[in-house]
């Protein structure tokens, strides 16, 4: 997925490049252990050249988003893609969605 206005302020992104974030956690008595079975999630950075904020997108969408667990998508009325109901500004166009 391309973004290439920023949310919070409407600046251009710039694509930082491929990352793993390792998934799991931390526990007491097992350790790092848990992190051994999670495995990782590889994501797209991206950075706002005015802001700078970091937006992380996953290649791969998680098992939960799989199932169903995506957040509602409705299209935006500047430019008509489709954007996620929580996006303050459109990440196409860039126009402000929430006021």
């Amino acid at each position: 997925m391309e973004r290439e206005i920023c949310t919070r302020c409407g600046g251009r992104m710039r694509h930082m490049g491929q990352e793993q974030l390792q998934l799991g956690r931390y526990g007491l008595l097992a350790g790092h252990l848990d992190h051994l079975f999670s495995g990782a999630l590889t994501v797209d950075i991206y950075s706002c050249c005015k802001c700078k904020k970091i937006e992380f997108y996953a290649l791969e969408p998680p098992e939960a988003a799989e199932e169903g667990g995506s957040m509602a998508k409705a299209p935006c009325p500047g430019c008509g893609q489709l954007h996620e109901l929580d996006d303050p500004r459109c990440p196409h166009c860039g126009k402000r969605l929430l006021e």
